[in-house]
């Protein structure tokens, strides 16, 4: 629990120093996302935990890539979803190749070691779980933050995506302890 607290309190307070460097699904976000799934792998987190941190960071550089295509004059039909959708693929395949992400026969035929929330059913393990749940919560969250800013003209607060970010990602991550502990 202790380290868990540490990774929520630490990662915020690195990312406010580093702050007046960042925008909206920027190259911070993203190394931010990365880092967060270095020091809790580190740190002994689930894999539904580390998971979520790592579809932050799939669901921001795919983002990412978008914000820049867009500033180069190219933006196509759907093109953050499909550079989401991208940059989810060619994080989960090397992941399964590799046999981080456990084989979808091998969790089910141990749904209850390999899964939660009923999911190994379909062969889904803890950190692709965690993987998609991330990727959809982060696209969310910036689709949030985009329509507020549409809304009234202007952001709630400064770094508001950001700020977005990291409160959903440690509230889903509170809960994903409190399921897998």
């Amino acid at each position: 629990m202790k380290k868990l607290i540490y990774l929520i309190l630490v990662m915020p307070a690195l990312l406010i120093i580093l702050s007046s460097l960042t925008s909206a699904h920027c190259p911070l976000c993203t190394a931010a996302a990365g880092a967060g799934v270095g020091i809790a792998r580190f740190y002994g987190v689930d894999d539904s935990i580390v998971g979520l941190l790592l579809g932050g960071f799939v669901a921001s550089s795919g983002l990412w890539i978008h914000k820049w295509l867009k500033k180069k004059g190219k933006n196509y039909l759907m093109q953050p979803i499909v550079l989401v959708l991208a940059s989810f693929l060619m994080l989960a395949i090397p992941l399964y190749t590799a046999n981080v992400i456990t084989d979808f026969e091998m969790v089910k035929s141990m749904p209850d070691h390999h899964s939660m929330l009923g999911f190994g059913i379909y062969g889904i393990d803890k950190l692709l779980l965690g993987i998609i749940t991330g990727t959809l919560l982060i696209l969310g969250v910036f689709t949030l933050s985009d329509r507020i800013i549409e809304k009234r003209g202007k952001r709630l607060l400064p770094f508001q995506g950001m700020v977005f970010m990291l409160i959903s990602l440690a509230i889903l991550s509170l809960i994903f302890w409190g399921l897998t502990k």
